[in-house]
């Protein structure tokens, strides 16, 4: 080296280097600064810690179809194994127990026939066991808003077979990009055994919750005193996403939809940065935003996820991990579990985790009104499966026949398909789908739907045969004759009721002349319409059971009863008086009872008008030629037709029954004429059909049925909810405290209020306006609810081909889709008249015709004593189903002898209940949801007597006494 032109000597070496070592020093400083970037520094934060949660999201149908999913699923749980074996500090968490369930359902060596690789189930098993790996109790991540009310308390269940048959245990729920959930999922889910619950809020279109970030953790609890500590990660990236896209805590992985880092993604300008550098950036942003909040704990958890990614992910992450705890003592990164982070904040802040209560359904369930046919299907099953569950076991219990648990099981697996948060017939995420792929995704959906219904008809048909089938010991029967046909009216609700019966003639070369009660043994008044359905209002059928009927024919075709009222547009009964407008929508229905009008007809629209909306915007739908209305009256059936030609909305049946406290509506939109959507700049139509009730605006509250009780609307919100629109079981209410107006419904199950949809058809050139959903607000201006019959959407933005002009997204259903509604009034609220309205609407009694009539003429298999509890469901217990054993010899049916017992209590009133049974008891437990857990034994069995808390849902498991 030479220095000044000297040339430095060993023994020059010494004085050299004192002399000229205060110049170094700087020198060397400066380089070394130059190589290692100066760490940045971090907001002032509580935060200690971040929790970090590796997982993978899984949707059913949105880059394939269903059951490709379910093979992609079982191929990552491969995957899952192989990385978690091979790295010690590995963590992971399944989001979903249906991946768990493809995957076994492929665990099978190749020599086998019947028996599974146990050896390969076992290592998954062990890491599960370990707590290496977290299993989520939650089949998917559902929309649990839409979902039916018993589906809705099995959601765990297949968690629990996983615990009974392999000892795995979990008490975490995972459910992601669904951005929030009713009132009802603490209940089920603390029921259920699960304690924790994690969320990740996907907010791109609304918000989830303002208790987020600065609230969570907090005990969400249900309105019966059930609760869950949930943690929830919201943002408009996705939730679940903010480990990679938000936070940047894996500067090395990839986004699976782009091939770029999430950081090169979101910052394109940022110029070149070290990982460290970008890492810094996210948990700033983290730091920040956590702050904002007032966030005061010194942990957090940041979820890792992104759609279908790998855990080899896991791999890059440790490495990001291992840099920024080197580099940042002040706040350390920790690859962990759900419940790792959820015990460590219980160990230390148990007493400061506050409770909150309220309703927080993010309203994605909205994306099934994109293939209404489908989810009418849903509803449809939703209803009949828990019916067709009691009335077998019924048979079961009664005829000594095995009961058919592999159709139970078939149907819930179905409906939990579609009722996933992707379930819906559509036209696809833009430029992401493929065309064909996006095509079988959509046959795929109506498959499943379409075999629920068949499965549910044929249980009910063959049931309800067996119902009436006679013995070998019985005399045989011989009608009295050749003109008279047996009919059984079956109940599937726990109370007796009267209500509308359909049915056709037994044959197409018969008419009926008349019907007879075989109870009362009185005539019965019926009406045939015009498409020759016989109708008739049976009386006193009994819970949960049947009463049969004599249908008296002669020859001839059917011809209507109903007589046609010229020159008129309004029409009564004995409870109520409508009128129709000119155009076809309705002017009043006045109560006579109550000598109250239900109608407003000042309000923003005309009540069962239909709204078209092209994006957000209000538009008009053509009805080229003036309705024709048509009054007619029969012997006990009033009814008002509008029918429309050529129009899109082609049809309105308005129907009056004598004896029956309602007003029934009937719309009937044809899809091939619905206008090609567009317009606005947007992909989709959204139709609405309006309902303003002349209910006051002061003190307006709006009553949500839902799967388990009522919440009041906006009172029972979580704070900062989604608060444009809700999702509603069987029935939507509107009350001002005096008077109450009742809206039941069957097909749809999606409402907005007034102020949050655009109505008004704004003048050519105006300026666009905001969409009324991020604009609208409590108090309501009226009270008009607004039901969303349909999205239609007709172009898909496909992957390989560009735009696409698509047929249908719900091939082979055709166009016809009917909307059926229910109108009733009242005075003060009324919790136990709004739930049995809505759940009659919904399961209608059903009818049929059988060679021999049963034994009695009416009996009732299962009812309870109290107006204000529910049998939800009754079934054989879970662990007690037999799939029998392979032998030389088959082997005799194995029959039930346990059962369960769902009850509800849905007004929020403690009771004591007495349930009525077809057979003795010989002893009775409570148990949990799930089935898997005594609580209590019952100790008054004759009959069963079972002590309810407010909105409880209790499961009773009863052993019954085959030799009585």
């Amino acid at each position: 080296m030479l220095l000044a032109g000297k040339k430095l000597t060993a023994q020059s070496g010494s004085y050299w280097v004192f002399r000229w070592l205060p110049l170094f020093v700087p020198l060397i400083a400066i380089t070394v600064a130059a190589q290692t970037p100066t760490k940045a520094r971090l907001p002032d934060s509580p935060i200690k810690t971040v929790y970090i949660i590796p997982t993978s999201h899984y949707d059913f149908g949105f880059v394939e179809p269903p059951d490709q999913v379910r093979e992609r699923a079982a191929r990552h749980i491969d995957e899952v194994i192989r990385v978690a074996e091979s790295d010690p500090d590995f963590r992971w968490t399944i989001e979903s127990v249906w991946q768990v369930n493809e995957w076994l359902k492929r665990q099978k060596p190749a020599t086998s026939v019947l028996p599974k690789d146990n050896a390969k189930i076992a290592r998954l098993v062990a890491l599960i066991k370990s707590g290496r790996i977290a299993l989520s109790t939650a089949w998917g991540s559902m929309h649990t808003d839409f979902m039916g009310a018993e589906e809705l308390n099995r959601m765990c269940y297949d968690y629990t077979v996983l615990k009974r048959t392999y000892g795995v245990e979990s008490q975490l729920a995972l459910m992601d990009d669904v951005p929030g959930h009713p009132t009802s999922i603490p209940s089920v889910l603390a029921n259920s055994g699960t304690k924790y619950l994690v969320t990740g809020a996907n907010t791109f279109l609304a918000s989830a919750t303002t208790l987020a970030p600065g609230k969570v953790p907090f005990y969400w609890q249900s309105p019966d005193g059930s609760k869950v500590l949930i943690w929830i990660s919201q943002g408009k990236r996705g939730g679940y996403v903010e480990g990679m896209t938000d936070f940047y805590l894996d500067p090395y992985s990839l986004d699976p939809y782009t091939n770029k880092t999430p950081y090169e993604m979101f910052n394109p300008n940022a110029g070149p940065k070290t990982d460290l550098q970008k890492m810094e950036e996210g948990v700033t942003e983290l730091l920040n935003r956590y702050n904002a909040g007032g966030y005061k704990y010194d942990s957090v958890m940041v979820m890792f996820a992104h759609d279908f990614v790998e855990p080899t992910n896991v791999r890059s992450l440790e490495k990001a991990v291992k840099l920024w705890n080197i580099n940042h003592p002040e706040i350390q990164l920790k690859i962990a579990t759900p419940p790792e982070f959820f015990k460590a904040m219980e160990s230390k802040y148990q007493s400061e985790i506050p409770t909150y209560r309220g309703e927080w359904s993010g309203l994605w369930s909205e994306a099934k009104t994109q293939s209404p046919l489908i989810s009418a299907l849903a509803r449809f099953a939703h209803e009949q499966t828990p019916a067709a569950e009691t009335l077998w076991s019924g048979l079961s219990m009664t005829r000594s026949i095995p009961y058919p648990v592999g159709n139970m099981a078939s149907l819930y697996d179905w409906m939990f398909t579609y009722d996933e948060h992707s379930g819906a017939g559509n036209t696809g995420w833009i430029q992401l789908n493929d065309r064909l792929p996006l095509e079988e995704q959509n046959r795929q959906y109506v498959r499943y739907m379409k075999q629920a219904e068949s499965e549910v008809e044929n249980l009910f048909s063959r049931g309800l045969a067996l119902l009436a089938q006679a013995s070998r010991y019985d005399e045989p029967f011989k009608q009295t004759s050749a003109n008279e046909w047996n009919m059984v009216v079956y109940n599937g609700l726990s109370w007796q009721r009267n209500d509308v019966v359909e049915i056709q003639s037994p044959r197409e070369d018969l008419r009926v002349a008349s019907l007879t009660d075989n109870v009362s043994k009185q005539p019965v008044a019926f009406d045939i319409d015009e498409k020759g359905n016989v109708l008739f209002v049976a009386k006193g059928v009994p819970a949960l059971g049947y009463k049969t009927f004599t249908v008296t024919t002669a020859p001839g075709k059917a011809e209507t009863t109903l007589t046609t009222v010229s020159g008129s547009v309004e029409a009564s009964n004995a409870n109520y008086r409508i009128k129709v407008r000119p155009d076809g929508n309705i002017q009043s229905i006045y109560d006579l009872r109550l000598q109250r009008e239900i109608v407003n007809d000042k309000g923003e629209l005309p009540f069962n008008d239909l709204l078209r909306v092209e994006g957000s915007t209000a538009s008009r739908l053509s009805t080229p030629i003036t309705p024709i209305i048509t009054i007619k009256k029969g012997r006990q059936l009033t009814e008002i037709s509008v029918m429309r030609p050529r129009a899109a909305f082609s049809a309105t049946v308005i129907r009056l029954y004598d004896g029956l406290d309602r007003a029934e509506i009937s719309n009937l939109i044809d899809g091939s004429r619905l206008p090609f959507p567009g317009g606005s700049n947007n992909w989709s139509d959204s139709y609405y059909f309006s309902f303003p009730f002349s209910i006051s605006k002061d003190n307006l509250k709006i009553m949500r049925g839902g799967q388990k009780w009522f919440d009041t609307l906006p009172d029972d919100y979580l704070p900062g909810a989604r608060q444009d629109s809700v999702t509603t079981q069987h029935l939507i209410g509107l009350t001002d405290g005096n008077a109450t107006a009742m809206l039941a419904h069957r097909q749809t199950f999606h409402f907005a209020y007034a102020g949050f949809v655009n109505s008004k058809l704004l003048p050519k050139g105006s300026p666009q306006e905001f969409p009324a959903m991020y604009t609208g607000k409590f108090p309501l201006p009226e009270a008009t609810i607004y039901s969303r019959a349909l999205r239609h959407t007709e172009q898909a933005d496909t992957h390989d081909l560009g735009v696409v002009n698509m047929a249908t997204v719900e091939p082979g259903l055709g166009d016809r889709n009917v909307f059926d509604y229910a109108i009733r009034a009242g005075g003060k609220w009324d919790t136990v008249t709004a739930w049995r309205f809505g759940a009659e609407f919904n399961l209608r009694l059903r009818a049929v015709y059988v060679g021999t009539p049963p034994g009695a003429p009416d009996r009732s298999f299962f009812n309870v004593d109290q107006p204000n509890v529910q049998i939800v469901s009754i079934k054989p217990l879970s662990d007690t189903v037999v799939h029998g054993e392979v032998s030389a010899t088959p082997l005799d049916p194995q029959l039930n002898k346990l059962y369960t017992i769902r009850l509800h209590e849905f007004a929020g009133r403690a009771t004591e209940v007495r349930i009525n049974l077809p057979v003795p008891v010989k002893q009775a437990t409570r148990m949990n949801l799930t089935e898997d857990i005594e609580l209590e034994k019952i100790g008054s069995v004759s009959p069963l007597t079972v002590r309810l808390d407010p909105f409880a849902t209790a499961t009773i498991r009863i052993e019954i006494d085959r030799g009585k």
